[in-house]
């Protein structure tokens, strides 16, 4: 039985994907690397970010010589746009569902916390999640990945088990996260990652819509 869903935030609950391939590209600017099509981006994306710029040529320590100024960049160009992006389709919708169905939802992302909070309020979506997860420096996202070690330590500490956990998230990480923690996947369509990487990483449900995670839970659930 589904007790706990955790959402990833950039691509699944806030729709700005685009402006995260914006920002993108004002860093490979930075790193005098080409501009690349949105399609390519969905191919290359990955965390830690490094090894998305170590697959378009950059040298890992080059990257890290810069670190702190590609993360600068990224996200003082990042919030600008993010600041007029609003939820992905059916998104509240959703939150409600599972509010009135007495399901807590948790976000666990990659970004940093005080911008997370800063959109859920601008949102009015901070009354549906009982956690935030997230990052205390900028450069996080680019050096490593911690989304893992943190959505374990949350459900060891509120005594939630793998089979009663639910993610929803729009990159392969969150499907990894998944079946490495023993936690139902499900994989959300036209974020960060491209369909084709979603399928090959076979998340226990693929979706286009969040309006699905509705009957995901309901046949997990053996609700009617």
């Amino acid at each position: 039985m589904i007790k706990l869903v955790a959402f990833d935030w950039n691509g699944t609950i806030l729709s700005d994907t685009f402006a995260i391939y914006e920002s993108d590209q004002d860093v490979a600017r930075l790193l005098n690397i080409n501009r690349i099509s949105f399609k390519d981006f969905q191919k290359y994306f990955d965390v830690p970010v490094k090894r998305m710029y170590i697959a378009l040529g950059v040298s890992e320590e080059e990257l890290d010589q810069k670190a702190e100024q590609i993360a600068q960049t990224f996200h003082t160009r990042y919030e600008i746009r993010a600041a007029r992006v609003r939820t992905r389709a059916n998104a509240r919708e959703l939150l409600e569902w599972l509010s009135k169905n007495n399901i807590p939802s948790i976000i666990f992302s990659n970004h940093v916390l005080e911008p997370i909070r800063k959109q859920l309020k601008r949102l009015n979506l901070e009354k549906y999640f009982t956690e935030i997860l997230a990052n205390g420096q900028l450069s996080s996202a680019l050096k490593g990945r911690n989304k893992k070690e943190k959505l374990k330590n949350y459900l060891d500490q509120n005594n939630f088990k793998s089979e009663e956990v639910l993610i929803i998230g729009d990159t392969v990480e969150e499907i990894e996260i998944g079946r490495e923690l023993g936690i139902t996947t499900t994989a959300i369509t036209h974020g960060n990652c491209s369909t084709t990487r979603l399928k090959v990483a076979r998340p226990d449900y693929l979706i286009a819509s969040l309006k699905e995670v509705t009957d995901i839970i309901r046949k997990i659930n053996h609700v009617v």
